[in-house]
């Protein structure tokens, strides 16, 4: 299992990386308003704080997708890793903003990978399109 090369990762966009911080800090700032009355309204914005800020450090090195020689690896999120074989590629198309790529798994059933465009930074989409282009027509 080994990469393409080191840049064989598509990171998240910026904008998709600060969004579980924006909210970490719209939680701390509700907790700080809640804090005039001790009670159990000012501890549920904490923990959501902390569960926001958490998913914030995941995010900032997280690789949507991951290359390799044989397979691809998409993971939008802390869970839910997908491996595709590019031998099991259907299709790829981009459908209002939503990137869609088709392949077949195991049990012979065709399955969709669905991608807001807006989780790739634009500078890395021609490399997303240009590597799963080319090894659907292989």
């Amino acid at each position: 299992m080994t990469k393409i090369n080191n840049d064989s990762g598509i990171e998240l966009s910026s904008k998709a990386k600060y969004k579980p911080l924006v909210f970490a800090l719209f939680m701390i700032g509700l907790c700080l308003i809640s804090l005039q009355d001790i009670s159990i309204e000012a501890v549920i914005p904490l923990g959501c704080a902390i569960v926001f800020f958490g998913l914030y450090v995941f995010n900032k090195k997280l690789k949507v997708f991951k290359f390799f020689e044989t397979h691809f690896v998409f993971q939008p999120g802390v869970i839910g890793k997908t491996t595709v074989p590019y031998s099991a590629l259907k299709s790829y198309a981009v459908v209002k903003k939503v990137i869609v790529i088709t392949y077949q798994n195991p049990n012979e059933k065709e399955k969709k990978i669905r991608c807001l465009i807006s989780q790739i930074e634009p500078k890395h989409f021609p490399l997303l399109e240009r590597t799963l282009k080319s090894k659907i027509s292989d």
